[in-house]
């Protein structure tokens, strides 16, 4: 079924609202009375003030209103907001139709915390249509009084991201068949789900006004918590937003290849990974995550982007392509790994079978390769090793991701050093040898967890 129509989207931009509270944004929508607005329980629960902000397509504020909870649905995350001093907006209309398996829909508000409002296209996904049939058993022990992990929701393919929870998930007919409530991210890969509309009814019903007070849970919620959202640059023509910083724990947490990193952690044991830190970079166009040790410079420089840390030997580099299918994605890919080896008549590649998959892995909509590459190059007597590359290359059909972390000195006297300081032995470059090593596997761990949303990690 086809999205909705750009007239149908500016009609119902005129019934959503941008909801602010002490320590977060999000969004909200008229519904039943020009008074009434609904949103997220998590987005107003434990905030003494809260305002809801009429914008215009500009941006702009044009009006603000206080607003106190008149409504309370807890295990459904909903909560009706009665406005102190209403406009008269129109209000938007619920549909009630079964909804079908990949249809296109539409989620609408501020996300990042943007001046103006926009639309985010989602699919239902078949799948787990319960929370506890979605979420990591990690996760789903820490959910406390709300929401329901059996409480019916919309499993939805997409890239939802923090300022959209309580927004309006609309058909192509301008109705409300959902209600933005998350997105697991503590880690790189983001899980969207939304609250039924059905639910809208027996909010309307519900005696409850009282919000409870509940702590928030930073990897359920964090669409409305500090993202630490940094500003968007634009690399070629990919717009690409700092959407967050983690840690690699809360990142290891929804990783899509648990075995293959706890082998990679376990080789950089000596590194301690768990104390690594990230920044999370995301192409907001196709959700695409590239993870980063935390404060590198993202510049580009001929026909990659470069993520330089200050130090000769090591460098990540990506680019990111808008594709048709999987065979341009996987044409594009050897053209990433050929220009990332630069490779003539005196070079060649080989893979290292202990850090490669054998083939790509493909789950939940998304195709993933990782692998190892040893260069070697002739220096007129025989051929021997000079620079290493971990890469992870990930396409969801309309999009091709390559990253690589690129070890510029991996030649034979390189690797005999590493092992000599490594032992205890002494050499007036052990210390930076120690470094370059360390911001390796930091780079190498970030290439591991590059990858698009997928929506049912288990």
């Amino acid at each position: 079924m086809a999205q909705p129509a750009r007239q149908v989207l500016e009609r119902v931009s005129q019934s959503v609202v941008k909801i602010e509270t002490g320590t977060s944004s999000a969004t909200g929508f008229i519904w039943q009375d020009t008074q009434f607005v609904v949103t997220s329980l998590h987005v107003v629960d434990g905030q003494q003030n809260i305002t809801a902000n009429y914008v215009n397509a500009n941006g702009q504020i044009v009006a603000s209103s206080a607003a106190t909870v008149e409504r309370v649905l807890k295990k459904s995350d909903l909560v009706m907001l009665r406005l102190d001093n209403p406009l008269n907006r129109p209000v938007l209309k619920v549909g009630l139709s079964p909804l079908k398996i990949k249809q296109s829909l539409d989620a609408v508000g501020f996300p990042l915390n943007i001046a103006g409002y926009s639309s985010t296209e989602v699919k239902v996904r078949f799948g787990g249509d319960q929370l506890r049939s979605i979420l990591p058993s990690k996760v789903l022990q820490k959910i406390g009084e709300y929401p329901s992990i059996t409480l019916k929701i919309l499993n939805l393919e997409g890239n939802l991201v923090p300022g959209l929870s309580g927004g309006p998930i609309v058909d192509n007919k301008g109705q409300v068949v959902g209600i933005v409530d998350g997105g697991l991210e503590s880690g790189a890969i983001g899980i969207s789900w939304g609250i039924p509309a059905s639910e809208l009814q027996l909010l309307a019903q519900s005696t409850d006004r009282k919000v409870p007070n509940a702590s928030g849970i930073t990897e359920l919620f964090a669409a409305d918590l500090d993202a630490n959202v940094g500003q968007t640059q634009l690399v070629g023509d990919i717009r690409l937003t700092k959407l967050r910083s983690r840690s690699f724990q809360q990142l290891a947490e929804t990783a899509d290849d648990k075995l293959g990193l706890n082998q990679l952690a376990t080789l950089f044991n000596g590194f301690n990974p768990y104390a690594f830190n990230y920044d999370i970079y995301q192409d907001m166009d196709s959700g695409a995550m590239i993870v980063v040790p935390m404060g590198a410079e993202i510049s580009e420089e001929d026909e990659l982007t470069i993520i330089e840390f200050g130090d000769e030997r090591m460098e990540m580099v990506f680019d990111i392509w808008r594709v048709q299918n999987l065979n341009e994605a996987q044409y594009y890919s050897i053209e990433f790994e050929n220009t990332l080896t630069e490779l003539d008549h005196y070079s060649q590649v080989f893979p290292d079978p202990y850090w490669s998959y054998l083939t790509p892995i493909s789950q939940f909509g998304v195709t993933v390769n990782r692998k190892a590459i040893y260069r070697n190059v002739f220096n007129g007597m025989m051929w021997q090793t000079d620079k290493y590359y971990f890469e992870t290359l990930a396409t969801n059909g309309s999009t091709l991701l390559a990253v690589a972390a690129v070890n510029h000195d991996n030649s034979p006297e390189m690797v005999q050093l590493e092992m000599w300081c490594s032992q205890g032995g002494f050499h007036n470059e052990c210390e930076q040898v120690a470094a370059s090593r360390k911001l390796w596997a930091q780079m190498v761990l970030g290439v591991q967890f590059a990858s698009f949303p997928q929506h049912q990690m288990q």
